[in-house]
C-alpha cells in the first residue's frame, strides 16, 4: 500500500477530525486534500455529518412516559395472545417448515442429493437381500422338512392316523434332541 492510499482512508479523514491523527500525519493528510478531490468531498460529509449529529443531541428530547406505561405494555403483552395457540397457526408453521425443509434439499444441489439417493437405496438393497435371504431359507427349511417327515411316516409307520401322528412326533423330537446336543457340544468347546 502506497503513503497515498494510506492517507486516502476514510478512517484517516475521521481521525483528522477528531483531532487523534499524529503530527507527521497530520500535516501530510492537510497536503493530501489540497490535491485530492475525493477526500476533501469526503471531509466535508462527515463535518456536516457530524455537525447534524450535534444539533440533532443538543436539542432536549422530552417525550412524555405515563407513570404506569411499563405496566400496561406487561398487561397487553400477556393478553394479546392472538394467533399463538390457533390451529391455522400451526399448520401456516408446518407448511412453512416444509417449504424451508425443500427448500434446503434443493439448495443442496443435484449432486449431493444424488449421492443420499444412491447410499440410501444401496442400503435398502442390502437389507432387502438379507430379508430375503432369511425368508428363502426358512422357506426351504419348512420345505425340507414337510418332504422328510413325508417320507419317513410313508416308509416307517402304517397309514393310520394315529400312528402318522406318533411317527411325526418322533421326528420332531428327534430334531429337538439332536440340536440339544449340537448346543451342548458347542458349549463344552466354548468353555475347554
Amino acid at each position: 500500500m502506497s503513503t497515498s492510499d494510506y492517507i486516502c482512508e476514510t478512517e484517516n479523514i475521521a481521525a483528522y477530525i477528531e483531532g487523534d491523527l499524529e503530527p507527521a500525519l497530520h500535516s501530510a493528510l492537510e497536503e493530501h486534500l489540497k490535491e485530492c478531490a475525493h477526500c476533501a468531498s469526503e471531509l466535508r460529509a462527515q463535518r456536516l455529518f457530524m455537525c447534524e449529529l450535534d444539533s440533532a443531541l443538543a436539542n432536549p428530547f422530552d417525550l412524555e412516559v405515563p407513570a404506569n406505561f411499563a405496566r400496561v405494555v406487561a398487561v397487553n403483552a400477556k393478553s394479546d395472545m392472538r394467533g399463538m395457540r390457533d390451529a391455522s397457526e400451526h399448520a401456516k408453521a408446518l407448511r412453512f417448515c416444509i417449504i424451508l425443509g425443500l427448500a434446503a434439499f434443493a439448495l443442496l444441489g443435484f449432486a449431493s442429493s444424488k449421492a443420499v439417493v444412491l447410499s440410501v437405496r444401496s442400503f435398502g438393497g442390502k437389507v432387502f437381500g438379507a430379508l430375503g435371504f432369511f425368508a428363502e431359507a426358512i422357506f426351504n427349511a419348512a420345505a425340507g422338512f414337510a418332504v422328510v417327515s413325508r417320507v419317513v411316516s410313508r416308509g416307517l409307520i402304517s397309514n393310520s392316523r394315529l400312528s402318522g401322528l406318533a411317527g411325526l412326533l418322533l421326528v420332531v423330537l428327534a430334531i429337538a434332541v439332536l440340536s440339544r446336543l449340537i448346543t451342548r457340544y458347542h458349549r463344552t468347546r466354548l468353555i475347554e
